[in-house]
């Protein structure tokens, strides 16, 4: 049975993470990836196969493996087909510790772990449990809740360690299931020296105007994330013109929402761009706006990652008025936080930024500062080794035998 190492063995443990996308755009795991290797493991990623990528390759001293989906009519068979196909892919990988990315990976590192007894650790990217429905049917939600919350309870208090990102997730998995200790990894992103590069030189963005203030919104276009709420706000903003930067599905109902609104020509919806040019390009922008509707248990508990790259791109936020958002934003004089629900108030946080003492230049110096002295990954990085050490420490035998943490 694991009992822990010493940490001299450390740098010669195999870590085996899985995570449930093609890892292209995942940039949690990436950091984590990296910084896990540069602390001595040896650390393989088990991610979905998609098309053009290789089925293995080497990154940054970790080792990428994709696993193919089968081909089967019936649903659940191609489910417990591919399951079954990613447990083979991990136990090949001879892991001695293993890291669950999310929910969704959980039965299968529950398995490995079980079968090899070795430990792992859950990392809660959001609240599972807690997601909007995201247009699926009553049906699909219930089955969905049906087949996770049990996973969860059995394999969440059996975990080495829990990790995830926000406060009040942590304090949610904590109390739901008893756990000692959860362990906060914030994702922010890494600071590297600030090489501005111009939102208008990407495909589509040479319409925006060089002297209007931009509006950035980043991330993935969804209803929830409050975009309809941000396109009602910039009609009350004139010469104020908005980016959305994230575009990777159809976006037609946002260009049908500029038309019925009368913004054509100042919301310019772009192309996502790779990670480690976010920052870059968003510091082109005038303001970061953090728009999420707080109108599901998830989106309430949240902390986005865009919030911390407009920090690091030197901008001021507009973000939702939540606690653990408020603590960053206007806790240090970032910006302001507005109910996103009313556009009014987005239209007048962003007027009290534009006519602010010193303007967005200001508050956007206080962001990058706060960007270089706390919200950046390596401080996150320190964590995330404190909480490995924590799931590879001595223990007696029972808190290693599946049992849940008291």
């Amino acid at each position: 049975m694991f009992r822990g190492r010493r940490q001299d063995e450390l740098p010669f443990m195999r870590l085996t993470m899985l995570l449930r996308n093609p890892f292209t755009h995942d940039s949690r795991v990436e950091k984590e990836a990296r910084s896990l290797t540069a602390a001595g493991y040896r650390v393989t990623v088990v991610a979905d196969a998609a098309s053009g990528l290789p089925d293995a390759e080497e990154r940054d001293g970790y080792s990428v493996l994709r696993v193919e989906r089968p081909l089967r009519r019936v649903p659940v068979a191609r489910f417990v087909a591919y399951r079954n196909r990613l447990l083979a892919a991990v136990l090949a990988t001879r892991p001695q510790i293993l890291h669950a990315n999310d929910t969704d990976t959980l039965e299968p590192i529950g398995a490995a772990a079980r079968r090899l007894r070795i430990p792992f650790v859950y990392d809660a990217h959001e609240l599972w449990l807690g997601q909007p429905p995201r247009g699926r049917g009553p049906l699909y939600s219930a089955a969905f809740r049906a087949y996770y919350r049990p996973i969860e309870s059995l394999l969440v208090p059996r975990a080495a360690a829990v990790l995830t990102v926000s406060p009040p997730i942590a304090r949610n998995l904590a109390r739901r299931y008893r756990l000692d200790e959860v362990h906060l990894v914030p994702n922010y992103p890494e600071l590297q020296p600030l090489r501005r590069r111009d939102l208008r030189s990407l495909p589509g963005g040479g319409q925006i105007p060089v002297d209007a203030p931009l509006l950035l919104h980043l991330g993935t276009i969804h209803a929830e994330r409050g975009i309809a709420q941000l396109l009602s706000a910039l009609g009350e903003l004139p010469n104020v013109h908005l980016v959305l930067l994230g575009r990777d599905r159809d976006t037609s109902w946002v260009a049908g929402l500029v038309g019925e609104l009368g913004l054509a020509g100042r919301v310019h919806v772009l192309d996502r761009v790779p990670p480690e040019q976010v920052v870059d390009f968003a510091a082109s922008a005038t303001i970061g706006v953090v728009s999420v509707i707080p109108d599901s248990l998830n989106s309430r508990y949240s902390l986005p990652n865009k919030l911390f790259h407009y920090l690091a791109a030197g901008l001021p936020v507009v973000a939702t008025r939540l606690p653990q958002m408020q603590d960053v934003v206007e806790a240090n004089g970032l910006g302001v936080n507005v109910d996103t629900r009313r556009p009014s108030e987005i239209a007048a946080g962003v007027r009290s930024i534009l006519s602010a003492p010193g303007g967005p230049t200001a508050i956007g110096a206080r962001a990058r500062r706060a960007a270089e002295e706390r919200y950046n990954w390596e401080t996150a990085a320190t964590a995330l080794v404190a909480a490995y050490q924590w799931a590879t420490r001595e223990r007696p035998a029972s808190r290693t035998s599946g049992r849940s943490r008291r």
